[in-house]
């Protein structure tokens, strides 16, 4: 489901909860785990891209892995005028804003900060994937 994290249009897509082992050492095996072997797969699309570019590709790369499909300014529908609470300034202080108004500025600085926060909630915050196999 498309959500908005840290304030931008993303999708998360979690993996299934068990994973069939395919380690070298045995190829026949038939163990699994819970926690995913491969890395997350982030993708950011190009130009004219959208979320809905990436829908029939995800069942097979979210196999073995947590994919995150982020949305930068001027890709997917315009953000919606809800009020959100976003770290503004950069300096950890959050601030209630409209997204329609947040999004003015699309420098190069703000697009890598904007993902970087997506990317820190999604995948390593307090109530991530991640965090919360690693806790036990």
């Amino acid at each position: 489901e498309i959500q908005y994290i840290a304030g931008r249009r993303a999708l998360l897509i979690h993996p299934p909860s068990e994973f069939p082992s395919t380690s070298p050492s045995s190829p026949n095996s038939s163990s699994s785990s819970s926690i995913p072997e491969y890395p997350p797969l982030v993708i950011l699309g190009g130009m004219a891209q959208s979320i809905s570019s990436w829908e029939f590709h995800l069942p097979s790369l979210s196999r073995h892995r947590i994919v995150l499909v982020y949305e930068a300014l001027g890709q997917g529908p315009p953000p919606p005028s809800e009020v959100c609470s976003i770290d503004i300034e950069n300096d950890g202080s959050k601030s209630e804003v409209t997204l329609d108004r947040y999004y003015d500025d699309v420098s190069l600085e703000r697009q890598g900060r904007d993902f970087w926060e997506v990317v820190e909630e999604a995948l390593f915050g307090p109530d991530s994937y991640y965090s919360s196999r690693h806790s036990k």
